[in-house]
């Protein structure tokens, strides 16, 4: 955050919430472990590399 790398805060700010919502959507109180951690991170990561893809086939003029 004091680096003002807006790039890598976004994508810290994107983990947080959906952990917040895999954990409200889990139940009220229950804490998610390593392993539903590291599931959503990867989710995460898969949606990302996927959007990238797509981004390079249809190039950058196909996203208006």
């Amino acid at each position: 955050m004091k680096n003002r790398e807006k790039t890598k805060l976004e994508a810290l700010r994107n983990i947080k919430k959906v952990l917040i919502e895999a954990k409200s959507s889990k139940d009220a109180n229950a804490e998610l472990d390593d392993q539903e951690v590291t599931k959503v991170i990867q989710k995460l990561a898969k949606q990302g590399k996927d959007s990238a893809n797509l981004y390079k086939e249809q190039g950058p003029s196909g996203f208006i």
